[in-house]
């Protein structure tokens, strides 16, 4: 039996994520993102929930962790810088307006890549503009 094949469109997280359990179930993946290179850039990720529980179970939890931007919360000041609002980081991986893990959206993307490169070729600089279906032979 051939091992299954399959083409990703994006090497952000979502791509990748894909690719870490495809390859875990023995699919052979190729990603395909059209920026020259891994973006290294992004906004914040709040890791909890559903989240938290899938970075446990790839194995990436304490690598977040490591690379957590570290925010204390979020406070909210006047024109004079003086604060209206404070709202500390949440406490476990569910509560608080801000997440007590936090991670930079492209250091996600690298762990994810770097967790996946062995088994999955990434493709730089190029997009997917056409597929063709295999062709289906009979007896």
């Amino acid at each position: 039996m051939r091992t299954p094949t399959v083409l990703i469109s994006g090497a952000s997280i979502a791509g990748p994520a894909l690719a870490y359990w495809l390859n875990a179930r023995g699919w052979q993946t190729t990603v395909v993102e059209r920026f020259e290179g891994l973006r290294e850039d992004g906004q914040n990720i709040d890791v909890r929930g559903a989240g938290r529980e899938v970075a446990r179970r790839m194995g990436i939890e304490d690598a977040i962790r490591a690379a957590s931007t570290g925010e204390t919360g979020t406070e909210f000041v006047d024109a004079a810088g003086r604060p209206l609002a404070r709202f500390a980081a949440g406490t476990s991986d569910s509560g608080g307006a801000t997440a007590e893990l936090e991670i930079l959206r492209g250091q996600l993307s690298r762990i994810i890549v770097d967790r996946t490169h062995d088994e999955t070729e990434y493709v730089f600089g190029d997009r997917i503009v056409a597929l063709d279906a295999p062709t289906t032979r009979t007896g």
